[in-house]
């Protein structure tokens, strides 16, 4: 990233580190658990040939701090919040990749009136199954005892279609350094976020904007078939990448900035 189209806004719960770059309409990104903007490098630099992209390191995650530790997907949402507010950006594209989706059905409850269009980038309007609190809080376990770095080096190539792991070793390079570098604090807030997080279906099925919902044909985390059903149930358009697993902006980046150009024009 170029460190000019890097601000910082200082809000109630955490001093939020930005990205801002291109001109004309805005789409706010928002990363997924273990990330940060620059997940989304690649991705905005080529979005903002055609429009304003904003990337934020949601609380507790890349450079962005955490004042307190109680810190749920709502108040997250406050925090970008604050952030159309003070930026006075009017009605904006919002999209979140997993977690960031999360966040950002939590703001489409509160703040509809906000957004030009909604999407959800690999995510669900769904909340946390027992099984997977349970893993929530295993994986709580394991940085209280220092083993961040196993939970890195396993879920992030998982994001990946397995196909696709070898093709993009290096890109999962990266990403295993971003995970890393995430601070202990930021992810336990971050895991008990995910794991008290409301079922927010009522919430996208109401909403009554363009909606999309990206889904990768071979997500290793939500099966295709449950992506598409979730999708129909809540009259979302679904976006599907043949060749992708959890992360379509890297495994099909050129189709899906298309997607999205074609959500914002």
């Amino acid at each position: 990233i170029n460190r000019d189209m890097i601000h910082y806004l200082e809000t109630k719960i955490s001093n939020l580190r930005y990205s801002d770059q291109g001109e004309g309409e805005v789409l706010i990104l928002l990363h997924g658990y273990l990330e940060a903007i620059e997940t989304f490098d690649a991705f905005a630099k080529d979005l903002a040939t055609k429009g304003r992209v904003i990337c934020i390191d949601l609380p507790g995650h890349g450079k962005s701090n955490i004042k307190h530790d109680n810190v749920g997907v709502e108040e997250m949402a406050e925090a970008v919040l604050a952030f159309v507010n003070e930026l006075n950006l009017g009605k904006v594209h919002l999209m979140g990749h997993s977690m960031g989706g999360y966040v950002a059905l939590a703001f489409a409850d509160r703040y509809s009136d906000k957004l030009a269009s909604f999407s959800l980038l690999h995510s669900t309007a769904n909340p946390d199954t027992e099984e997977k609190r349970e893993n929530r809080k295993r994986e709580i376990g394991l940085i209280k005892r220092g083993k961040k770095e196993l939970i890195c080096n396993t879920a992030v190539p998982n994001t990946f279609s397995k196909r696709n792991q070898d093709l993009f070793s290096k890109e999962i390079e990266g990403l295993v350094q971003i995970a890393s570098e995430t601070s202990d604090d930021g992810v336990v807030v971050a895991l008990n976020a995910m794991m008290n997080r409301a079922d927010r279906n009522e919430t996208l099925k109401a909403l009554q904007i363009p909606k999309y919902s990206f889904i990768g044909k071979e997500d290793n985390f939500i099966p295709f078939e449950k992506g598409m059903e979730l999708a129909n149930t809540n009259g979302m358009n679904p976006i599907v990448f043949e060749n992708s697993g959890h992360m379509s902006f890297v495994e099909e980046q050129d189709a899906c900035v298309e997607a999205v150009r074609n959500i914002m024009k």
